[in-house]
């Protein structure tokens, strides 16, 4: 039996086609979505990163009694605007390594202190944590150095 030459496509091979054209569109916008997502993740993690950095640049302009006066921070503490939707909190173990934090040597102190920015929409785990040890000499409370 002879088939005759059919020109065109049937409504099968186009619903096909259409099936085809329609996952990878969905591929393809999925793939853009999450990859906006990414952007904005990595611009939080710089922000974050220069935030702690600012804020431990602050914290190495105390002396060795304004140093001392750091602990603990129970709450997350706000950004100023226009950097409000981040916030902060400081982290002083009790001890580093096993040394009791402060270590007092007799002639140099370190302290060590951990900044931690969080995002204020999800204050549960921080985007970055930044640590830092303080060296004071004992006698006048003079940076030594980090």
């Amino acid at each position: 039996m002879k088939l005759k030459n059919r020109k065109g496509t049937s409504i099968i091979e186009a619903a096909v086609a259409i099936a085809l054209i329609s996952i990878m569109l969905l591929w393809a916008a999925r793939l853009y979505t999450n990859s906006s997502k990414n952007v904005v993740t990595t611009e939080d993690i710089e922000t974050a990163t220069q935030l702690a950095s600012d804020k431990i640049e602050s914290l190495k302009k105390l002396d060795k009694d304004g140093i001392d006066s750091i602990s603990n921070s129970s709450s997350i503490t706000q950004f100023p605007s226009p950097y409000d939707k981040y916030g902060y909190k400081y982290v002083v173990p009790n001890s580093v390594n096993g040394e009791p934090n402060p270590r007092d040597t007799g002639t140099v102190y370190i302290k060590y202190i951990e900044v931690d920015v969080y995002l204020m929409s999800d204050t549960t785990k921080p985007l970055i944590k930044m640590e830092c040890n303080f060296l004071r000499k004992d006698s006048d409370g003079t940076n030594l150095g980090l």
